[in-house]
């Protein structure tokens, strides 16, 4: 019984557990198009972004030169972002974010 568990132990530490690399390409290049749509895309902070199918969706928050906007919700698909911010309802982007995000 010993050696089984050993073995099992042995086996499971060769396992690859880490971040699948497609998926973190996917999320960078996704923040990076982000960044490209703001004013001052330096001070960008993301939170929460995930891929999800052929979107890529999460929440950032960045100055617009007279403080910060407050982390709002961002969709980028097909190399479009839709920020929550550009919508004219708050009812727009949930729609819009249980399409292509899933949540």
């Amino acid at each position: 019984m010993k050696r089984r568990v050993i073995l099992a132990a042995l086996a499971l530490a060769g396992c690859d557990v880490g971040p699948d690399p497609v998926e973190v390409e996917r999320v960078r290049a996704g923040t990076e198009t982000v960044r490209q749509q703001l004013k001052l895309p330096e001070t960008a902070q993301f939170k929460g972004v995930a891929a999800h199918g052929e979107a890529v969706c999460g929440e950032v928050n960045a100055s617009v030169g007279m403080g910060r906007t407050g982390y709002e919700r961002f969709i980028v698909k097909g190399g479009k972002v839709t920020l929550a911010s550009q919508l004219d309802t708050d009812a727009a982007m949930d729609a819009q974010w249980q399409a292509n995000c899933g949540d």
